[in-house]
């Protein structure tokens, strides 16, 4: 069991939890599923839709793009991360292999945190879930606000490692 990765185990004590449950308690957890099952088949409906949004933004996006905008902490370089971080899709630890290898390429740290503050608070598999779940004007709120947090992060960045420099 401990050579499973962290998120297959996750997934394999969620399962053996409702298999418990359901022995437990098996009229509650129909009950509790017929009432639930129209939000149970939208939620798995965005979910396809989410991936497949996720799917077609990540062929979209070439890696030299990437490179030749990322080389520097000008505030328009953390913008820039920032919306490549929002439209970058997968969850966060996959990402972490890709900002090791930009960062061998020269891309400074204030850049890595716009770009994984914007990939933590958007991220493109999440936009057709809150739209469908939350509304239009919900995602737009969000995605304006981490459009200014990203690069404010970077900034704030900045800041800190010269008060406290980064040995990076």
């Amino acid at each position: 069991m401990r050579r499973l990765p962290y998120d297959i185990r996750i997934a394999i004590f969620l399962l053996v939890g409702s298999a418990v449950l359901t022995l437990i308690s098996p009229e509650k957890v129909a009950r509790s599923l017929s009432e639930n099952v129209g939000m149970i088949v939208g939620i798995l409906l965005l979910s396809i839709a989410a991936v497949l949004v996720s799917v077609g933004i990540h062929y979209l996006i070439a890696p030299a793009f990437v490179e030749r905008h990322l080389q520097g902490n000008k505030l328009r370089y953390l913008v820039y991360a920032t919306l490549l971080g929002i439209v970058t899709p997968g969850p966060v630890y996959a990402l972490y292999p890709v900002m090791l290898a930009l960062r061998k390429k020269g891309v400074q740290n204030p850049v890595l945190v716009s770009f994984i503050t914007g990939q933590t608070l958007i991220g493109p598999a999440r936009a057709p879930l809150e739209i469908g779940l939350f509304g239009v004007t919900f995602f737009a709120y969000r995605l304006a606000l981490a459009v200014v947090i990203g690069p404010l992060a970077g900034l704030l960045y900045i800041l800190l490692s010269k008060w406290l420099p980064d040995r990076a």
